[in-house]
């Protein structure tokens, strides 16, 4: 029996890994976008200069072009050193971080479902394989994916959710091994991207999630180190003076940066649930001292109604889960905390973030099946299909936009203008 069940455990984990190659290898055959950021984020002094001390301290102790992503950088220095320019090579890694991404996805869903039902059925399973499925052929994930230059968004959810899992098995366990193992990939996730400031949030929320005490002052003890990790991380950032912590609101009057926040937030919402229309890049619709158009001024007001209708059903714990999973991660890039002056959303900054709601689109999906399969068990089946059969061919048609910068450049064209 428990051979068995070795063996389904393995097949799940090797299906998953293997589904998103299946769907994206294509972009192997992808060149360099030399036109579209690659030509400064891979080939850049670092990425030349090689493995020895010199590069490496100029690496992990330098910010280039607002940029501060020494693991990320390093990666492209290795894969360079080993392979020379082979564009192969470097959508390959980017495809396997994918890969592992997906199967980290299903252990930690399940890891997390289990410690807050104290139970390994069905439901837990079967939402956690869910969760992992949807984000394996969203569509939405295909930048991060096909774009070399995003490879670090993969591997700070990569190190980000290999942290959660430490701490899930601590919080299993008590290990103080796994305790410190988190702290440590926190900080390697952090090494990728400054969105990964948000994840020690996380921790708190799991903790919740799963009822432990929050008057135990042993909970407040382990969250001394995340604190301390989030404050020596912006002394770094400030003694290294990035950019990330510029902020540019003298160009458009603060109100405007909220309507932002708000459209981008209902656009990431909208675009999770179904998929139209995708771009890379969605540009600020104005310059500074233009009208704002009348069409975004209904975003803050959806946004607020669906803040109403989170607070009203407060009690569904995985509904607030996954909505603050979704909106802790993605915080950072939002206006008026994003520096970014020209892109109001990508694709890319809900990678990790679009967990919390297929999470929670999962669970509800399966714990409720009973009650959708009124109206025919064939009917839900067939839609079902139908969902992901349209996901996972949009997500193919979409990566082979990134096949090179003149069809990235003639979509902006065709799209915006």
């Amino acid at each position: 029996m428990m051979k068995r069940s070795f063996i389904v455990r393995i097949s799940v984990y090797a299906a998953l890994f293997v589904l998103p190659i299946i769907i994206y290898f294509s972009v192997v055959g992808h060149g360099f976008l030399t036109d579209w950021y690659d030509q400064w984020m891979v080939f850049n002094r670092y990425t030349l200069g090689g493995l020895n001390v010199h590069n490496f301290i100029a690496i992990f102790g330098e910010v280039y072009h607002e940029q501060y992503s020494p693991v990320n950088q390093l990666t492209y220095t290795v894969l360079y050193s080993l392979f020379g320019a082979d564009p192969r090579v470097f959508h390959l890694a980017n495809l396997l971080y994918h890969a592992i991404n997906v199967c980290l996805v299903y252990a930690f869903v399940k890891n997390l479902l289990e410690l807050r039902t104290h139970k390994n059925n069905k439901l837990v399973s079967c939402v956690a394989l869910l969760t992992a499925l949807l984000f394996a052929v969203h569509p939405i994930n295909t930048e991060t994916v096909a774009w070399i230059s995003a490879s670090k968004f993969s591997l700070y959810m990569l190190f980000g959710l290999s942290a959660l899992l430490c701490y899930l098995r601590y919080l299993k366990s008590g290990n103080k091994w796994s305790y410190a193992f988190s702290v440590a990939l926190f900080i390697l996730s952090f090494g990728c991207t400054e969105q990964a400031m948000a994840l020690p949030l996380i921790v708190p929320l799991i903790d919740w999630f799963v009822g432990r005490n929050f008057r135990d002052k042993k909970l407040w003890i382990e969250k001394i180190p995340f604190l301390l990790l989030i404050i020596a991380i912006c002394l770094f950032m400030l003694l290294l003076r990035n950019p990330f912590f510029v902020q540019y609101r003298a160009y458009y009057p603060v109100w405007q940066y909220f309507v932002f926040s708000s459209y981008a937030l209902t656009e990431y919402l909208t675009k999770l649930v179904f998929p139209v229309n995708l771009l890379h890049l969605y540009p600020i619709p104005i310059v500074p001292g233009e009208s704002l158009p009348a069409r975004f001024f209904i975003y803050p007001f959806m946004i607020v109604t669906m803040a109403g209708i989170a607070v009203y059903y407060r009690k569904y714990a995985m509904l607030v889960f996954g909505l603050l999973f979704f909106l802790f991660n993605v915080l950072l890039t939002l206006h008026p905390i994003s520096t970014s002056r020209i892109i109001i959303a990508a694709d890319r900054h809900i990678y990790l973030a679009g967990i919390g709601f297929f999470m929670t689109a999962a669970w509800y999906g399966v714990k409720y099946f009973k009650r959708l399969a009124s109206m025919g068990k064939i009917f839900v089946y067939v839609v079902f299909v139908a969902y992901l059969i349209y996901l996972t061919g949009y997500a193919v048609i979409r990566s082979e936009v990134w096949r090179d910068s003149d069809l990235l450049k003639k979509e902006l064209r065709e799209y915006h203008f």
